[in-house]
């Protein structure tokens, strides 16, 4: 799970509208992902929905843009198994 304070990642999960924010071209979508997420499902590695707030700089600030909003299959598996 993420050291993100609860404040910030409500803020972030407003921002990316129950999507995933992932931009990554080598994750195989292009553009934007476009998979769907459900608020409840933050940790889930086995729901299709769910999701983790990930620190870009990995240093967790205190920082909306900091914070992305991500899918845990294959966009947040794929950023923290590198």
């Amino acid at each position: 799970m993420s050291e993100f304070s609860e404040m910030l990642i409500e803020k972030a999960w407003a921002r990316c509208g129950g999507n995933c924010e992932c931009e990554r071209e080598e994750h195989n979508h292009k553009g934007r992902c476009k998979n769907t997420l459900i608020k409840g499902h933050r940790g889930d590695r086995y729901s299709y929905f769910g999701w983790e707030a990930h620190s870009k700089s990995g240093y967790f600030l205190d920082d909306l843009e900091d914070v992305e909003i991500l899918c845990w299959e294959p966009c947040y598996k794929m950023v923290t198994e590198k």
